[in-house]
């Protein structure tokens, strides 16, 4: 008696599923579309015939590199995400989801955006679009997107939902991840994903597990040999400078180099697991802020450079630890600035070499 009344509450339970998916599945109804881009684009700069609702007004502007970079994908021919527009009533379009693209194409085409940064067309940094070949210009210009088009019975709390899973269900690939993937066979990178995974660099980061599978690790290994050998370049942009290095120093790889630079980070984690008892970890939190991580790994790293058998005692680490100058080099809103970043770093391997600061 009691299986049968399971049963019959779970067929009940699927029916009101079904039901559920049923009824709002009917209410998005859309087709696929392919718009030459100048027909997108004449669209947009007419009001009257596509138009942004106030829900996407608020979304986070792009920078001229981002900009820059979509319009790089497009004449490359890489793949480039759907949009999504909505028919009204009215018989105009709204934009759905990608107000970015949209409109920094318009902004291309009416000659106010001037291309910058590019890694791949780097021919084209500085150029806006009357400055390209006349066939890319028609080419660009003919290129088709893929459109999903709401139809116009789709109700507007619909269209904003979507809005919000377009722009919320996933996260953004972040710097490292970005990184990671662009120098996937850079010698110097493979490196960085292996040390990334030693055992006293694990200890002494206390990474969550979510921060590793966002590249976290990955970061903080970057970060290390970048400031480490290149920290008199530094231009106060910490994404770019890093990548830079990255790129440039697996150019010309090389077995001394691998074990120099192997070397240096090992002995640098031993001495923290040595000598620190919560690694680079602040003394009420269980994690490792890049800019503390930042300050001690390459200050260290620069002072055992100078003594090889640099010997410190337990006193000296207290108070370098637990230091007004520490805590304001590394506090959150510890300036990422040329000055800072070298003043912090130096001032953490004079200490160690020194047994005091230079105040």
């Amino acid at each position: 008696m009691i299986k049968q009344m399971k049963l019959f509450e779970d067929e009940e339970k699927q029916k009101r599923i079904q039901n559920q998916i049923d009824s709002l599945q009917y209410e998005l109804n859309y087709d696929t579309r392919d718009y030459p881009i100048s027909f997108i684009v004449d669209l947009y700069n007419n009001e009257n015939e596509i138009f942004s609702p106030d829900y996407q007004r608020s979304e986070l502007l792009w920078s001229p590199k981002q900009k820059s970079r979509f319009i790089e994908s497009l004449l490359l021919d890489y793949p480039i995400p759907l949009l999504f527009l909505a028919d009204t009533d009215e018989g105009s379009m709204e934009i759905v989801d990608g107000l970015q693209r949209i409109s920094t194409l318009s902004e291309f085409f009416y000659g106010d955006l001037k291309l910058v940064g590019l890694n791949k067309l780097t021919e084209l940094n500085d150029c806006t679009l009357d400055e390209m070949p006349k066939n890319e210009i028609r080419r660009l210009k003919a290129r088709s997107l893929r459109v999903i088009v709401l139809k116009h019975s789709t109700p507007a709390s619909v269209r904003k939902e979507l809005f919000d899973r377009l722009n919320t269900s996933s996260l953004r690939a972040n710097t490292s991840e970005v990184r990671a993937g662009r120098e996937l066979d850079n010698p110097l990178m493979m490196l960085i994903k292996t040390l990334a995974e030693d055992e006293l660099f694990r200890e002494n980061t206390n990474l969550s597990q979510n921060k590793i599978n966002r590249k976290e690790d990955i970061e903080l290994v970057s970060r290390f040999f970048a400031f480490s050998n290149n920290l008199d370049n530094y231009n106060g942009s910490v994404m770019n400078f890093v990548d830079d290095y990255i790129r440039e120093a697996g150019k010309n790889w090389s077995d001394e180099k691998k074990y120099l630079f192997e070397d240096e980070f090992n002995k640098t984690m031993r001495f923290v697991s040595d000598n620190f008892e919560r690694g680079f970890q602040k003394e009420d939190r269980n994690h490792t802020p890049r800019v503390r991580f930042e300050a001690l790994s390459v200050g260290i790293n620069l002072a055992l450079r100078e003594s090889p058998q640099l010997n410190v005692s337990i006193g000296q680490i207290d108070k370098l630890l637990n230091s007004e100058h520490l805590k304001k080099w590394t506090t959150s809103d510890a300036a990422n600035n040329r000055t800072k970043v070298i003043s912090r770093i130096h001032g953490v391997r004079d200490f160690l070499l020194n047994g005091d600061f230079n105040d």
